[in-house]
């Protein structure tokens, strides 16, 4: 790999490092980041969307119709998070409600639905099905409290990512030759 590139990643690492200390530090500024994120989000998928309905000659008629609704109404979305964040706070902890109570959803299904899996499997989905639903109607419950998590688990993913990107290129691995030697093996 190239020094450039190994350079390049111990940098970028370092700023990922200072970011989630930064969060931690001022975890107002995290809030307006993760309202930042879900606008660039939002003005990301619309574009996708908004190019697959305009060139995807392969979709139905409809399809490609829908995909330029749908593209337009997230950049519709975007301009809201951008002018009003509580709107787009509001849809962070209705996201994370939804997606954990579906999650305990699963759980519970798999709990009762998986009489092929041993019991402590079955158990433990139950268990985890059961917790992922109560704290889902504590986030809906205290909105403060999932703003707290978001920003902690920002915090903490991009503390992560940066000390395993300075860990990785100071030990000076190199990612193709091990995803080229894992696809051969496939």
């Amino acid at each position: 790999m190239p020094r450039w590139v190994r350079t390049a990643e111990i940098v970028l690492g370092l700023v990922s490092l200072l970011a989630g200390l930064l969060v931690i530090a001022y975890p107002g500024l995290a809030f307006f980041t993760l309202v930042a994120i879900l606008a660039a989000g939002l003005i990301f998928l619309g574009s996708r969307d908004i190019v697959l309905g305009a060139m995807g000659t392969f979709l139905p008629g409809w399809l490609r119709i829908a995909d330029i609704v749908f593209g337009v109404l997230a950049f519709v979305l975007s301009v809201i998070v951008l002018a009003s964040p509580g709107v787009a706070v509001a849809t962070l902890v209705i996201f994370l409600y939804f997606a954990l109570f579906v999650r305990g959803i699963a759980a519970l299904t798999m709990e009762g639905a998986g009489k092929m899996f041993p019991t402590r499997l079955r158990a433990s989905s139950g268990i985890v099905g059961v917790l992922s639903i109560l704290l889902a109607i504590i986030f809906l419950a205290f909105p403060a409290l999932t703003i707290g998590t978001l920003i902690f688990l920002l915090s903490i993913g991009l503390l992560f990512v940066g000390i395993e990107a300075i860990a990785a290129e100071v030990v000076g691995r190199e990612i193709v030759p091990v995803i080229g030697s894992v696809q051969s093996k496939i």
